[in-house]
């Protein structure tokens, strides 16, 4: 009887530490019908995701996932020489694309490469009809135009489905209402629209790229919540006259979903 005991007792401590040791929770979203893709002829699609593991009648999925991790998305600047002068102001788009581009294909993030790199996309995307500013859906089709990535929207935007795409691999580039992110390091008041890449996240924090700064945006670290509220994408018809911090705060909710070289 004794010895019955003792082997349930240290069968009861294995699952202990053994749960212990793998340090994960769980988090329920909805991965079957909340994803849109952009389609080659840009129109919007719903991404027919089938895996359905633990869903029920709402869509939700229950799945396991790290308590953290970092993806390690090499850090990329807006500015890589230090120039803040046009275009450079306004290539956070250009440098948040280029820095889960180079998570993909390993290419060289020295200063002089990425400034080569964010001209040669500039440049592109004139001679193809974007403008300065880029909304969400438009940087997915530049990501599968020109840098042949697997690239798609979400408008399930909350801190457990960033958390999931993370876990699966998949860097995250938000569009945000820039002056409500209240990084120290912008300056002024910081600008109106920004982009930037979502590399990880910790029990509090998500791990950032803020490629607003020089050097202080590598592994820059917001609170989920910060992230959340601060997201609105770019609205062309509201710039027309000069977006407004409350014309930006009116965007729509939405995430990009970079899953890599799928061509």
């Amino acid at each position: 009887m004794k010895k019955i005991i003792f082997l349930i007792f240290c069968f009861f401590i294995f699952l202990l530490l053994s749960a212990c040791g793998r340090q994960t929770n769980v988090v329920s979203v909805n991965i079957n019908s909340d994803v849109i893709a952009q389609s080659d002829d840009d129109a919007l699609q719903t991404n027919g995701n089938n895996n359905n593991t633990n869903s029920n009648s709402d869509g939700l999925v229950k799945v396991e996932i790290p308590t953290q991790l970092d993806l390690g998305v090499p850090f990329v600047s807006q500015a890589p020489l230090q120039n803040w002068d046009m275009p450079y102001q306004e290539a956070c788009e250009e440098a948040s694309m280029i820095s889960v581009a180079k998570f993909y294909d390993h290419s060289p993030t020295d200063s002089n490469t990425i400034d080569q790199n964010i001209l040669a996309l500039m440049d592109w995307e004139e001679k193809n009809g974007y403008k300065i500013d880029a909304s969400a859906s438009e940087v997915v089709g530049i990501l599968q135009k020109y840098f042949k990535l697997n690239a798609r929207l979400a408008t399930e935007v909350t801190a457990d489905r960033i958390k999931y795409e993370l876990s699966q691999g998949n860097p995250i580039i938000v569009p945000t209402a820039g002056r409500m992110l209240g990084n120290p390091y912008f300056s002024g008041d910081g600008p109106i629209y920004h982009m930037l890449v979502i590399r990880g996240y910790d029990s509090k924090n998500f791990i950032t790229n803020d490629v607003g700064t020089n050097t202080k945006g590598e592994k820059f670290k917001y609170k989920y919540q910060v992230i959340i509220n601060a997201i609105h994408d770019w609205d062309h018809a509201l710039a027309e006259d000069g977006m407004t911090e409350a014309e930006i705060m009116m965007g729509e909710k939405v995430m990009i979903v970079v899953e890599g070289n799928n061509y």
